[in-house]
């Protein structure tokens, strides 16, 4: 990681201490461009995450673009 790519992270989680930050909102967007996020509670979050991602099941609800999980059985 950078480093101001790292600073920028260590002052994030600060701030998570600070203000008693409970969950953290991440947004990405889905294959079409389409906005999608994911809260984690603050638990979850380490430095590494900013870097190492979040893993999660996007099946249900499918962000666009996606088959659902019932239609790749079929």
């Amino acid at each position: 990681m950078a480093q101001d790519q790292a600073n920028a992270v260590s002052k994030v989680m600060e701030m998570i201490k600070e203000h008693s930050v409970e969950y953290v909102d991440f947004r990405f967007t889905d294959p079409r461009g389409k906005w999608q996020h994911t809260a984690q509670h603050v638990s979850t979050v380490e430095e590494d995450t900013f870097s190492d991602g979040i893993m999660f099941d996007g099946a249900r609800p499918s962000p666009a673009g996606r088959r659902s999980t019932r239609a790749t059985w079929s």
